[in-house]
This record gives C-alpha cells, structure tokens and sequence, in this order.
C-alpha cells in the first residue's frame, strides 16, 4: 500500500468521508435511525473547525493512499461518568475501508488506537472509552484487548494516566 502519513482532517476531506461511511458502514444503522448527511456533514465540519481553533478539543485524522481515503477517525474529550472526575477521551468513530486486506485494516485500526492513547497522554487526559456498535466487533474488540483495554462487550476503556 502505497499510504501517505496520517493528518489531520481538513474541511475538504468531509464529502470522502461521508462517502466511505454511507457505502459501506450506513447500512448496520438504518434500522435504527433515519441518517442525514446534512447533519453529520454540519457536524464533521464543526468538529474540524474546532479542532483547528482548539487542537486539544477533537481529533479527527484521515489517511490517503493514491487518492483514496483508507481510513479515519475521530476523537472527542470531555466526557465524565456520573462517578468519577476524570476526564475521557471518547471515540466517535473509526472508519476503515472494508475493501483492503484485512491485515492493512488491523494495522490502521492500531494506529488509530494509539494515536488516541497518544493525544489522551499528552493532553493528560486519564481515561479513553472506544466502543464499536457493528454488529461483527470482535476482531476490533480483541484488537483492544491486546492493546491493553479492558473490554466488556463492545465497549473497551483503558486508563492512560
């Protein structure tokens, strides 16, 4: 794979994005929910705004290869659990394209985890949820198990600090 490094996303990355999530991953939500790209258009350009006034709010990171996005992600902090005063980084989404080989979408999964695990030890960020709601999540899940998350079904959460 001939992959450039990863980055952060730009505004001119959203329509990839929005593509590579209706083709191939829209499909595990419409029974739940009515999806309008309108809205997560609003809310990817929001969220790479905000990352490019205030880097240590979002993290949404994209990677090409021969003009094609492979994968991307994004991170959000903040959040807290109604017993406990530290902070976690939770991921939003991870997005990979199923049509690559299954070992090049494990290794952008785990970069991806540890880009995360990275940005939560710099900003001292404690604590970093990762969940998955597709129906087939148990490769993913393992993937944070290795990585040293301790995971309960389809929610994995690892302390970083």
């Amino acid at each position: 794979m001939n992959s450039l490094e990863w980055r952060r996303a730009l505004h001119t990355d959203v329509e990839a994005i929005m593509d590579l999530m209706a083709a191939q991953y829209q499909t595990e939500i419409d029974s739940v929910f009515t999806t309008s790209r309108t809205r997560m258009g609003y809310h990817l350009h929001r969220a790479v705004l905000e990352q490019s006034y205030n880097p240590n709010t979002e993290l949404v990171g994209v990677i090409y290869a021969d003009s094609k996005l492979q994968a991307w992600h994004w991170l959000t902090r903040g959040s807290y659990q109604p017993y406990s005063n530290d902070e976690m980084a939770t991921g939003e989404f991870i997005h990979v394209d199923l049509t690559l080989p299954t070992r090049t979408r494990i290794r952008l999964c785990r970069e991806i985890l540890e880009q995360w695990q990275a940005w939560c030890y710099h900003l001292d960020i404690p604590v970093l949820a990762s969940t998955s709601i597709r129906n087939e999540h148990r490769a993913f899940m393992h993937l944070h198990q290795k990585m040293g998350f301790l995971v309960n079904g389809s929610y994995a959460i690892k302390r970083i600090k």
